[in-house]
């Protein structure tokens, strides 16, 4: 099987049949791990400027809803910026929840419209649990991996911490896969490559320009929570409404 890496969601993706891995470490697939986490049965994503109202009714009366403006904040109506490290201590048990975010959940929305497979949500707290997933998917469809990094600044440039998290996914493989059963493709062989040439994690994060401007807004705390790797073993999985599985990811607008 193919390894591919996609640096930004932009088209075309070339992922019709792939599984694919979308990343946004420091935000929306973190904090997606982290809320089904905290116990939420399931979780819907919206695109950037979402609706409110909508939202509020997809989750029912006792679900929450969690958006971010640019700057990070919290929009009208919406009970949470879409913070890791504080949606992970939320109790929400047997409840729903939504998210919303600036990057991440647009290229979960990209992924779908694109044509895969199968779209996992990956970061580094639930590192080997979504590589693991992935190649056991990917070999029982016959089909190749795409991991499809987020990003920054509305999807238009590269974000180090996504690419560093794309090569620590790839690394996984390498490790998993046997008797050479994954084929690295230049975009994967050079986020590999950026990632063994990497003192830590938390580095890589801290010093990014993403992490640069969550530490002014006050936020390194979610930097820091973001860098920590292996802490959850879930793995969302987008599906189609009603659709039965563990940790699913619905789509705000096929609602």
């Amino acid at each position: 099987m193919k390894i591919k890496v996609a640096f930004l969601p932009t088209g075309p993706l070339a992922i019709a049949g792939d599984v694919c891995i979308v990343v946004d470490v420091i935000r929306a697939t973190t904090a997606l791990v982290g809320l089904f986490d905290a116990g939420s049965d399931r979780v819907f994503v919206g695109g950037f400027g979402s609706d409110v109202a909508k939202a509020r009714a997809a989750v029912r009366e006792n679900g929450v809803i969690c958006a971010e403006l640019d700057d990070g904040s919290t929009p009208l109506g919406f009970d949470h910026e879409p913070s890791p490290s504080l949606l992970s201590r939320l109790d929400l048990s047997g409840r729903s929840a939504m998210l919303a975010t600036a990057n991440g959940t647009p290229t979960i929305l990209a992924a779908v419209r694109e044509g895969a497979a199968l779209v996992l949500l990956g970061s580094l707290r639930n590192l080997n649990a979504v590589a693991r997933r992935a190649l056991a998917e990917a070999s029982s469809r016959n089909a190749d991996i795409t991991i499809i990094c987020s990003g920054q600044l509305r999807n238009s440039r590269v974000a180090i911490e996504d690419s560093y998290c794309a090569g620590m996914i790839v690394s996984q493989f390498c490790e998993l896969a046997k008797d050479g059963a994954v084929e690295l493709d230049d975009s994967a062989s050079l986020a590999h490559g950026f990632t063994i040439s990497q003192d830590s994690a938390v580095k890589v994060l801290l010093g990014s320009m993403t992490g640069r401007r969550f530490i002014g807004n006050c936020r390194q705390n979610d930097v820091e929570f973001c860098a920590l790797i292996n802490e959850s073993t879930i793995v969302p999985v987008v599906a189609a409404h009603g659709e039965d599985c563990d940790h699913p990811v619905y789509l705000l607008d096929a609602y």
